[in-house]
């Protein structure tokens, strides 16, 4: 099932999982790019292997370096020489397919085809690329849109820019190549209402989780990104009335009519619910 909640720190974060444990993140998100300074990228990559001496508490992230620059191919081969099986390799600044397709076939030559592998689409280049695509680069598991760094590349204000049309191809491509879509960070820390648009406006879109850059910002997404239980119960009420009266694809569920569409919705509220999760 898809990750919510990413919570996101430097890898020099001693309790960066026991933390996203705590607060019921669904996954913990190692940076080894955007927060750590070029001359301690190497001395990062020593302290990622401390996170994994033991099984971590979570489902553990790792967002490597671009793979256009050094310090990316030197994260690549980090993990695999040291045989680091992160759940999930995130890919910044990604360019499609062609960076997915070369970690998919490093790891895979490593029998460490576990790991699944999210783009960033955090530049033009990167949305551009993604515009091209015409089928799902094999490895591929979810796209992430990165706003800070797409309105840097534009020369904007990433706080005042709307970007909402980046948000609509990234959720729109996703849906089109069959992987997950999570949305950026929500910058403001003391400002719950504004991570509040933010999360209600991406689940609108089509995405499935956030990440986030502080623990308090966890139970937020994690509703946001969970069905409710009414609408838990309205699916199942469907679905139970689908199965009773198999002989018409128009029924009347209380005071709608409701067709396919709708009960095609309704499974897919109730394969998101699956068993209890974390709220």
């Amino acid at each position: 099932m898809t990750p919510r909640s990413w919570l996101c720190a430097p890898a020099f974060h001693p309790r960066l999982i026991a933390k996203a444990a705590e607060v019921a993140a669904d996954i913990a998100l190692i940076d080894l790019e955007d927060s750590i300074p070029a001359d301690r990228k190497a001395c990062a990559r020593a302290t990622l292997r401390d996170h994994f001496r033991e099984p971590p508490a979570v489902p553990v992230a790792v967002r490597i370096n671009s793979l256009s620059t050094t310090d990316g191919l030197k994260d690549l081969l980090f993990l695999l020489d040291h045989a680091i099986a992160p759940s999930v390799v995130l890919l910044p600044k990604a360019i499609l397919p062609a960076e997915v397709s070369l970690a998919t076939s490093l790891f895979r030559e490593r029998a460490m085809t576990s790991i699944q592998i999210f783009a960033i689409i955090e530049t033009v280049s990167s949305l551009w690329s993604l515009r091209t695509l015409t089928a799902t680069p094999p490895g591929l598991s979810g796209l992430i849109f990165g706003a800070a760094d797409f309105a840097a590349d534009l020369g904007v204000p990433p706080t005042v820019t709307d970007l909402r049309f980046v948000k609509q191809e990234i959720a729109l491509a996703a849906r089109r190549f069959g992987v997950a879509a999570i949305d950026s960070p929500c910058f403001q820390l003391r400002d719950g209402g504004e991570l509040d648009l933010e999360t209600q406006d991406a689940r609108r879109l089509g995405f499935a989780g956030k990440i986030a850059i502080h623990p308090d910002q966890i139970p937020m997404i994690n509703e946001r990104f969970s069905p409710s239980p009414q609408a838990v119960d309205d699916a199942r009420r469907l679905v139970a009335a689908s199965e009773h009266d198999r002989a018409s694809a128009i029924l009347r569920v209380g005071d709608s009519m409701v067709g396919p569409p709708f009960l095609k919705y309704a499974r897919q509220v109730l394969s998101s619910a699956g068993p209890v999760r974390r709220r």
